[in-house]
């Protein structure tokens, strides 16, 4: 019996561990003391998971920390909060308090979501793997992943930095995931599809945009209408950071002056105590169906016959679509993730079905 005493409790006390939650909500970094050097950053995992580690390096995990959105938000406002989801090992923190290294430039690394007390996380265990693993069933599920990915407006003590949460949602994209009609996926099926599962390009590939909003235009009378589906995506679209929104336009060429603008967005509203109320949410859920009127003679005094309207849909990163010089990124504000040019006389005919839906007129 004694001879077993030892390995058991050690398993006791690995699943123990594992009992805690693995992330904290970005109120404290990842303890990776039981962590060695190697095994805290992505360049050891990538001797034997070379093809994983490319996905990875080019992913918007990959780029959490340094991306240069990120970085400009960071640079105006230094919070240890941002930094506690964005380079969330307690070595990276420490990195990042002396100036930044090259372990913090990791940011969302391997470690961060696969080893936690001595041990490999993994929704399935390869049979020739040498790890010790521990298999988590909801390892890239939406429960795994509310860890960074949903959670309210921050609370600040006397020294600025943040201390707790208010009731008000800030990131809700778990919320709207479970509320959603494709509640019983996992996040990763998605936002993990790629040839090894570690891609995770978010809204920053226009391929996946496409896929999740879908749009048709057609002519009711004097009127263009604009119809928008959310069919590929489980949560809100936009969802995420608070800044992100969607410009749906529509213009003539001869009258820019006339362009029509809609914005897939959210507003919020400072409360007595700390956080922010949401007071405007047009953003479209999971299966929802926008559809909006948009009168010809808007877009100002049609031009010659041949001229086409323009449409286009813009996924937009940043609270400012276009930055002032000092503010300018070295990556893209936005994304247009759908472009047309269409003649009004040759545009199809509105089916009579449309006008079930909820009609938005400017």
């Amino acid at each position: 019996m004694a001879a077993f005493a030892l390995p058991a409790l050690a398993a006791s006390l690995a699943l123990s561990a594992l009992a805690a939650p693995l992330f904290s909500v970005g109120l404290a970094p990842i303890d990776d003391a039981a962590m060695s050097a190697k095994e805290r950053s992505a360049k050891e995992c990538a001797s034997c998971h070379p093809n994983q580690a490319a996905e990875w390096r080019h992913s918007r995990h990959g780029a959490a920390f340094t991306n240069a959105i990120f970085q400009r938000e960071y640079k105006e406002e230094p919070l240890d909060w941002c930094v506690h989801c964005h380079a969330p090992l307690k070595s990276q923190f420490a990195e990042v308090k002396r100036g930044g290294g090259p372990l913090a430039d990791e940011g969302v690394n391997c470690a961060v979501c696969h080893v936690r007390a001595g041990q490999i996380l993994a929704r399935r265990k390869n049979p020739t793997s040498p790890h010790n693993t521990q298999v988590l069933p909801d390892f890239g599920s939406a429960s795994f992943c509310a860890g960074c990915h949903q959670f309210n407006f921050p609370l600040f003590g006397a020294d600025g930095q943040v201390n707790g949460y208010s009731a008000f949602p800030m990131q809700n994209t778990v919320a709207q995931f479970r509320s959603g009609p494709h509640q019983n996926g996992r996040c990763a099926d998605c936002h993990g599809r790629s040839p090894f599962g570690h891609a995770f390009p978010g809204a920053h590939d226009a391929n996946m945009l496409r896929s999740a909003l879908r749009y048709s235009l057609c002519r009711q009378g004097g009127a263009v209408r604009v119809t928008l589906h959310n069919e590929g995506a489980g949560h809100n679209v936009p969802t995420g950071d608070v800044h992100r929104h969607i410009q749906v336009r529509l213009w003539r060429s001869s009258s820019p002056e006339r362009l029509y603008e809609y914005s897939l967005t959210r507003r919020y509203q400072p409360v007595a105590g700390g956080g922010k109320r949401t007071v405007l949410d047009t953003t479209l859920p999971s299966g929802a169906t926008r559809i909006l009127s948009v009168p010809l003679a808007q877009l100002g005094s049609a031009g010659p016959a041949t001229e086409p309207l323009n449409f286009e849909l813009r996924y937009v990163y940043t609270i400012d679509e276009f930055p002032f010089h000092r503010n300018q990124l070295q990556e893209p504000t936005y994304e247009s993730f759908a472009r047309a040019r269409l003649l009004p006389d040759q545009m199809a005919q509105c089916a009579t079905t449309d006008a079930d839906r909820t009609v938005l007129s400017p």
